[in-house]
């Protein structure tokens, strides 16, 4: 089967409805994926059916209504969103209902903002950049005020953050946050706040990725865990050892999101004129392979459905592309029988 590139486009945001009559949303569903822009609108979509499953506005037109970051909770019930009013809204998948929203908590910058979820310990912890974009607004999807917030914990604008799984040795047995800013800075912070390391790249950074499996437990087939970090520059990061390897295929245009496949062995790319690279993770470096494809403009978000078989992505040329990947890495798929 020949690899899949389809592109979505909408007047007012990033996609348009291929779709010729909205479906039932399944909350489970592997191939869901949703984004969100300029119309103040969370789109879910199939990955696998390449069309749009429904549409949920969660801003009125008495307000700024842009939307700069969405992400599933991790056990695919809900979607959040922040938008550019600073607030983070907490949507049931299968109906579009706004469960909660918490005010005034959130960055509201016009780029795609930091937020990310707790994929290690249960689908409730839920950080993003704080209001002035320079600190981490933690929450509990439980309960109705946020848990706590780190104010001023950068000097710049805080790019991206990920929770990091205990393993990790500067996480001393408990999950953690390593978040990333544009002046160059990574740290990781305790769920209290309190800073465990500061990593200088000495180059800009706008995102973060850790190798998936837990730390060290790869060491006997000769594979070490490291932090990825795309910038100016794409550079492996090792505890203890400091920045192993920097790559350059993306020239001198920064990279704006970067990922790993689920089991590790690979590493996507997209960076501002809208290219989407892929990398083959080894034991002792990461080599280019090629590039998958491109949109028009800026790749402003990238992610990759939970078995490998779709990537997806959200430009600023006002479209989504979804790229088939291949079969799944593991678990269930389809087949027919051939007589």
């Amino acid at each position: 089967v020949d690899n899949l590139y389809r592109s979505f486009k909408f007047k007012q945001t990033y996609c348009r409805d291929l779709a010729r009559r909205p479906e039932k949303v399944k909350s489970m569903d592997r191939y869901l994926f949703c984004s969100g822009a300029y119309d103040g609108k969370v789109n879910i979509y199939s990955a696998k059916k390449c069309h749009l499953l429904g549409s949920y506005q969660i801003t009125t037109l008495s307000l700024a209504r842009n939307i700069n970051a969405v992400r599933f909770t991790s056990d695919g019930q809900k979607v959040l969103a922040t938008t550019t009013v600073r607030r983070l809204v907490v949507l049931d998948v299968e109906t579009g209902e706004q469960i909660f929203a918490y005010d005034n908590c959130t960055y509201n910058g016009r780029d795609r903002t930091a937020l990310a979820v707790n994929l290690h310990s249960g689908p409730n912890l839920v950080v993003c950049a704080c209001v002035n974009g320079k600190g981490l607004a933690l929450f509990d999807l439980r309960m109705p005020l946020p848990l706590d917030f780190v104010n001023e914990l950068y000097d710049g604008i805080i790019r991206d953050a990920v929770f990091l799984h205990e393993s990790w040795p500067w996480c001393k047995g408990q999950p953690a946050i390593l978040s990333v800013a544009e002046n160059g800075i990574a740290k990781v912070t305790s769920l209290d706040g309190r800073v465990m390391q500061t990593i200088d790249i000495g180059s800009s950074i706008h995102s973060v990725a850790e190798t998936p499996e837990k730390y060290g437990s790869m060491v006997d087939d000769g594979f070490g865990s490291v932090v990825m970090f795309g910038g100016d520059h794409l550079s492996s990061y090792v505890p203890d050892v400091g920045v192993q390897e920097t790559m350059t295929e993306h020239g001198d245009v920064p990279l704006w999101k970067i990922k790993y496949s689920s089991n590790g062995n690979y590493l996507y790319t997209a960076c501002d004129k809208g290219v989407v690279r892929r990398y083959r993770r080894y034991s002792d470096r990461h080599e280019f392979q090629d590039e998958l494809f491109s949109h028009k403009d800026d790749v402003e978000d990238m992610d990759i459905s939970p078995f490998d078989e779709y990537i997806v992505t959200a430009s600023k040329d006002r479209s989504v592309g979804v790229y088939r990947l291949g079969g799944p890495s593991h678990g269930s798929t389809e087949y027919k029988e051939v007589r």
